[in-house]
């Protein structure tokens, strides 16, 4: 059985590029942000990982799209992209998804990216072999 995934972060078209909150992340665009998310699902289907993508908006209405996509059915690693946790205004956003993940999810690993773009690198720290899913008892060295 592969591993599942589920890749959630912030919808390309919410964000203030122009923004204090994203001016950290040098250069983003709109185009740029929507061709990493791409290329990230891209990159780690080819690995062999079963991801699926889930876009979210600010607030309830994001935390509320989190929960349904966190709720579809089991994953073993949940991915949460950079914008949801390096941004100090997306804390709370943040806090909810990790909370819901957790109880939807209890045998998930969190997996963070360190900017927009990811790779097959992030999730192979818990899961080096996407066809097998590793035992959530081994610690990472």
């Amino acid at each position: 059985m592969p591993t599942t995934a589920i890749q959630i972060g912030l919808d390309a078209e919410v964000i203030d590029y122009d923004s204090p909150d994203f001016a950290q992340f040098a250069g983003l665009t709109e185009e740029g942000l929507r061709r990493a998310n791409d290329d990230n699902l891209a990159g780690l289907r080819a690995a062999g990982y079963e991801v699926d993508n889930c876009l979210i908006g600010f607030g309830p209405a994001g935390i509320e799209t989190a929960r349904r996509c966190l709720t579809a059915k089991r994953y073993d690693a949940v991915l949460i992209g950079a914008g949801v946790r390096l941004v100090a205004g997306n804390t709370l956003l943040f806090e909810a998804i990790v909370n819901a993940a957790h109880v939807s999810q209890p045998g998930a690993r969190f997996v963070f990216n360190q900017g927009a773009a990811s790779t097959p690198k992030d999730i192979r720290r818990w899961y080096p072999d996407p066809a097998r899913v590793a035992d959530p008892t081994i610690e990472v060295a």
